[in-house]
């Protein structure tokens, strides 16, 4: 019979607390082995779902740079300006400066894609703020980073439960 690493740490919490735990004299050590099992039933749970907590990261993170990828798509076209009609830009600003902006954001986003990781969205919501929190694109790219890290708080959260 073979244990995963989950199923031996949960064997080893169900121990602790059922046989060692009640087993020891002093207060304050009976109750550091019931914490012991305490920790050692969270990271079992935490073993146990980490494959299928990564695997939804990794789909999270690449359906978000799909996202963004599309919203940003929209930051193309100025919301004031019809298609076809060329953009006045304010003196002294350079005239690609949009345009190198929502670049360094989509570089961003492929860091993101590439590393396949929720970490990495980070450099996305900073590279966001710095282009422009006022623009029309950049709330709702916000909103989409926003249902991704919900999601994954939630998964977070399921360990502790």
């Amino acid at each position: 019979m073979s244990l995963d690493d989950h199923g031996l740490l949960s064997r080893l919490a169900d121990t602790v607390r059922a046989q060692i735990a009640p087993a020891v004299d002093d207060e304050y050590a009976r109750t550091q082995a019931f914490m012991a099992s305490v920790i050692l039933h969270r990271l079992a749970k935490q073993a146990r779902l980490s494959d299928e907590h990564r695997t939804a990261e990794v789909a999270d993170v690449a359906a978000l740079a799909d996202q963004l990828d599309a919203v940003l798509a929209g930051a193309d076209t100025p919301a004031d300006v019809p298609r076809g009609a060329v953009a006045q830009v304010p003196e002294g600003v350079p005239a690609d400066a949009d345009a190198q902006v929502a670049g360094e954001v989509r570089d961003a986003v492929a860091r993101m894609r590439s590393h396949a990781s929720i970490a990495a969205v980070s450099e996305v919501i900073d590279a966001l703020y710095r282009w422009d929190p006022s623009h029309r694109v950049v709330g709702a790219a916000l909103a989409e980073i926003r249902r991704v890290l919900r999601r994954d708080i939630d998964r977070r959260l399921e360990i502790a439960q």
